[in-house]
């Protein structure tokens, strides 16, 4: 029996006890051993935790290698991203919001909206040049902030897209519905009843249900297909937009923006809370970060069609906005459906079924574009482990997830079945976001990281030539005096004078937190604003709320003056955001402002669904993570030092960390046995 425990731990007596003592009694230490282990255990369980959030997903060299179908141009892309913007966004939203939010400064609430998605595109478009890869947002965050945001990220664009496509298929339902003067909900509501629940639409909507699954299946005829099914249906949608600007104009009258309560109707927080709900109209340029993967050229292809989609999507939305308000006063509009209505006011019938077939095939592209964007997402989220591996299965034959996509889509056509547009529509934008603003948070941490720190290299870094699509290699420039100037994120000579306050911290650290310290700045100015607005208001502000408001606005100032500080690494990439850190900065200062005005309902329902995520990230994802170590956490504590008197439980480590290092070893070498024959000796034979 002794030799047996000298093959599991021969170096038992070295550690000043043997296995007899435990046998035999034990020593005098053993419950304090056994008290100190398990706090050990505790603070390295906890640590271990905090190690798997936060660890990075590793880019590997050949970035543009995958299962999924490289086949889609510049111009497939920006298709797909207009066509997924210009939906029932402009169809549907336009009236809900001149309406009931905006008014006649609607046109104000899409320039903010879409000046603030601007700032947030073109973060994205520079991290489509870094990582070619499906996830959009999530793969982003993955690479620069931590697992841990990355899957909170994830999952608010799986619910952005299920969300975006059931509230797309209930407008297109709704759109046929109209054409036929109201004859199926009618049909629905005497044959089959109504829904009574307060956070259910009134009807069981059974045509939203049967064009989205028709629609996924459609997309699973593989991605060039799909692309080419998109891009006739975009065409036809640009026209009828352009239709709508020149022939409204026609019946336009100035005097409609001076009716009712004039033009700012509801006054700036309306136009605050409008471009909060018109944010809904500008997500489809995520979806075109999701075609990373598959695009030919991405480094190339994700930051045109970003940039030239925004433009044209911002410009048509603030033209058909201000030409419907000037045909119809606001407050006689037809939400479910405003424009076709319009030219029915003033005699022009026949524009009613032009417009009405052009919104049937935005509302179409907006649908495909939301069932394309999905299963992508869940796609990478199953390849890097955090869910479960079977989504990520891809087709053979199409490229694409097949499984993943008909699963997305009958959860999609379920939510359009029971649930109201209204409230899916916010739901959906508290998602949008918060996406948003990680990704302008994760372009200013990245950029301020040292070069050699960034996860992302080129895949042709040893080609003296570089290649379409590959990602450029670092660089690190000399200065005056001939001396590299840092990787990045060393503070400036010419700010010494910050040592005292910030130490000596690891590069790139000190912008993180201030990062951080502004987003919170942010949130806590838009809350003041918004809940305690009457206190700041002239003649007679409190003195508190000026007080309050003078230390939040220091903070913000000072954490942008952290930033500024530090240098900016060198990574030369195909396309960077201009004006770094001050772009991605106000991107999270507009989108902070604009979650802030959101419904209450909204945030209660978000909270729900981010509970949901968490289990799945803590019970599964945590543990199945690609990024996770090989050997677990605890072999790191087994082989630590023994503290001076814990001889039994000392001894019982250090055999066990022995053993762990001889799998560990005997993985990698062949299956070598954990116990060499020579090692032992042939006494111990």
């Amino acid at each position: 029996m002794y030799e047996t425990r000298r093959l599991l731990a021969p170096e038992a007596d070295e550690c000043g006890g043997s296995f007899e003592a435990d046998e035999y009694g034990g020593s005098d230490g053993e419950g304090e051993a056994m008290t100190g282990l398990r706090q050990r255990l505790l603070v390295e369980g906890w640590s271990g935790t905090w190690n798997r959030m936060s660890r990075t997903k590793k880019v590997a060299t050949d970035v543009m290698e995958t299962p999924l179908n490289r086949c889609l141009s510049t111009l497939d892309i920006t298709l797909l991203g207009i066509g997924h913007m210009v939906g029932a966004g402009i169809y549907v939203l336009t009236g809900t919001v001149a309406k009931d939010t905006a008014g006649p400064a609607i046109i104000l609430s899409f320039l903010l909206a879409g000046f603030a998605s601007l700032l947030s595109a073109l973060c994205y478009a520079e991290f489509g040049a870094r990582v070619p890869k499906a996830g959009s947002a999530y793969v982003y965050t993955y690479v620069t902030i931590g697992e841990f945001w990355a899957f909170v990220i994830g999952w608010n664009i799986v619910l952005e897209h299920m969300i975006g496509a059931a509230s797309v298929a209930r407008a297109w339902s709704g759109y046929v519905d109209s054409l036929f003067d109201g004859a199926l909900s009618n049909a629905t509501m005497t044959h089959i009843g109504v829904l009574h629940a307060g956070l259910l639409a009134p009807y069981p909507d059974f045509l939203a249900f049967a064009v989205t699954l028709a629609y996924c299946g459609f997309l699973t005829m593989g991605v060039k297909g799909s692309a080419y099914f998109n891009s006739v249906f975009t065409l036809i949608n640009l026209c009828v937009m352009a239709f709508v600007i020149v022939v409204g104009m026609t019946y336009a009258d100035i005097a409609n923006w001076s009716a009712g309560d004039g033009f700012m109707a509801y006054g700036v927080s309306g136009v605050i809370s409008g471009a909060a709900t018109c944010f809904y109209a500008f997500v489809g340029f995520d979806s075109i970060a999701t075609a990373g993967e598959e695009a030919k050229n991405p480094a190339r292809s994700i930051p045109r069609a970003t940039l030239v989609s925004m433009s044209v999507v911002t410009v048509g939305y603030v033209l058909v906005g201000g030409t419907l308000t000037l045909m119809v006063p606001y407050y006689n509009l037809n939400p479910a459906a405003a424009l076709p209505d319009a030219f029915a006011v003033h005699g022009a019938n026949w524009a009613k079924y032009v417009v009405s077939v052009g919104a049937l095939c935005g509302m179409t592209t907006t649908l495909f574009g939301s069932l394309f964007s999905l299963p992508r997402c869940v796609y990478a989220m199953a390849v890097d482990g955090l869910l479960f591996s079977w989504l990520a299965r891809v087709s053979d034959k199409t490229k694409v997830p097949i499984i993943t996509l008909m699963l997305c889509g009958f959860f999609s056509a379920l939510i359009a079945l029971l649930f109201d547009i209204e409230k899916l529509v916010e739901f959906m934008s508290i998602g949008t976001l918060m996406a948003y603003t990680i990704v302008s948070a994760s372009v200013i941490i990245l950029r301020y990281q040292p070069a050699s720190r960034c996860n992302i290299k080129s895949p042709s870094h040893k080609q003296a030539t570089p290649t379409p699509g590959a990602l450029p290699t670092p660089t690190t420039p000399m200065d005056d005096l001939g001396k590299a100037d840092g990787e990045g994120g060393e503070l400036r000579s010419s700010c010494r004078w910050l040592l005292p306050l910030v130490g000596q911290r690891e590069e790139g650290v000190v912008v993180t937190w201030a990062v951080v310290i502004f987003t919170m700045s942010s949130s806590a100015l838009s809350c003041l604003w918004q809940f305690g607005g009457n206190f700041l208001a002239l003649p007679y502000p409190s003195a508190w709320a000026i007080i309050l408001a003078v230390l939040i606005t220091f903070l913000l100032i000072f954490s942008v003056v952290l930033i500024v500080a530090h240098r900016q690494n060198h990574i030369i990439l195909s396309f960077s955001v201009p004006l770094v850190p001050l772009v991605p900065l106000v991107s999270i200062f507009f989108n902070v402002a604009l979650m802030v005005h959101l419904n209450p309902m909204t945030w209660i329902r978000f909270v729900v669904w981010m509970v949901i995520g968490l289990l799945v990230y803590f019970i599964y994802g945590q543990h199945h993570s690609c990024e996770a170590e090989p050997v677990s956490s605890y072999s790191t504590l087994l082989t630590e030092p023994t503290p001076a008197g814990n001889t039994v439980f000392g001894s019982v480590q250090h055999t066990l960390s022995h053993v762990t290092a001889k799998i560990a070893s005997a993985a990698t070498e062949d299956k070598k046995p954990i116990v060499d024959q020579e090692e032992l000796g042939d006494n111990d034979l």
